[in-house]
């Protein structure tokens, strides 16, 4: 067996047992007859709220990821296609293996190789964490929080301004940084046929793109604003849902544990990592865990059945492909 089928294996198995792990920690709290009852209690106009909103996210998603990649709207069907089948192979296996599926798909869809498509991604997901950076800022700020989740947000804050600096050099072209990540993706990057430089040159091409043409940053900023208020409003939704006294920056908490949860390796849609992160953030607020074990449990329902949606039947058939031979993604 080679080393990469051990490394996808591997991956597959830690992202079993974490999510197991995180399962347990959060069912172990909770009353299995309560939590029977709160889901009986469910009212369903807020959850159809909540759905919309978890359409028009994984809509605008995919026109943010064309506006990076910096190609016009005769191109947003082939993203829409890729970012949606990436939202569900996300859903269905382990491992965050839907990032990769993504890449594979626009590059095959648009003809071309995959350093665009993987540059552009890139870009994608680090404005995700500028995002996340933006809620615990917001966070950090404004609510008295515990000693645990300030810790948690120190040392994220932490993190990001090292990123930040390294982010700095790399756009202004330090090549003695440059030629230190090189070396260690050079390794990774030769399974898919990439070079590391070929890669880093089209990842600082785009970002002096994005940065020079004022008009593209603001549009992609805007979206992420609005990207931001429909990830919101999914769960403030489901806060109504669930008969949750809603203020305004309870949902925000929930959005930033989760979505921090999400950064660890998991399970197929991320199951017992959002029960967790819901739960340690309804702590916060003194709701009971059936409640947070509730509500993450319906956006996980969410999420599955609108990627389903959005892809229409041609899913099925690539999906039965990537479980087959995960390894020949390529």
């Amino acid at each position: 067996m080679s080393t990469r089928q051990n490394a996808i294996r591997a991956s597959i198995l830690a992202g079993f047992v974490l999510s197991g792990l995180f399962l347990w920690l959060a069912l172990r709290q909770v009353d299995a007859r309560e939590l029977g009852r709160t889901f009986a209690a469910i009212a369903l106009g807020p959850v159809l709220l909540s759905a919309c909103a978890v359409a028009a996210s994984m809509a605008l998603r995919a026109v943010r990821w064309r506006l990076i990649a910096g190609l016009p709207p005769s191109h947003h069907r082939q993203f829409a296609r890729a970012t949606y089948l990436g939202l569900l192979v996300n859903q269905l296996f382990p491992g965050r293996l839907g990032e990769l599926v993504r890449v594979v798909t626009l590059a095959k869809l648009s003809g071309s190789t995959f350093v665009a498509p993987l540059a552009s991604a890139v870009l994608d997901r680090l404005i995700d964490i500028v995002v996340l950076i933006g809620y615990a800022m917001a966070l950090y700020l404004m609510l008295p929080l515990d000693e645990v989740l300030t810790s948690w947000i120190g040392y994220l804050l932490s993190a990001s301004a090292v990123v930040a600096v390294g982010l700095a050099l790399f756009v202004k072209g330090a090549h003695l940084w440059e030629k230190s990540v090189s070396a260690l993706t050079e390794r990774w990057l030769q399974h898919w046929s990439l070079r590391p430089d070929v890669l880093l040159s089209e990842l600082r091409h785009e970002f002096h793109a994005i940065l020079s043409d004022w008009n593209r940053f603001g549009s992609v900023a805007a979206l992420g604003l609005l990207i931001l208020f429909c990830d919101y409003m999914i769960i403030a939704s489901l806060f109504l849902s669930v008969d949750i006294p809603l203020s305004p920056l309870a949902p925000l908490l929930v959005l930033f544990c989760m979505a921090a949860g999400s950064a660890l390796p998991s399970a197929p849609g991320y199951l017992g990592i959002y029960q967790a992160a819901a739960m340690v953030a309804f702590a916060f607020f003194s709701q009971p865990p059936e409640k947070a074990v509730a509500l993450a449990t319906i956006v996980q329902l969410l999420n599955l059945a609108i990627a389903f949606l959005l892809n229409g039947r041609g899913a099925i058939t690539l999906i039965r492909r990537v479980r087959a031979n995960p390894q020949k993604i390529e």
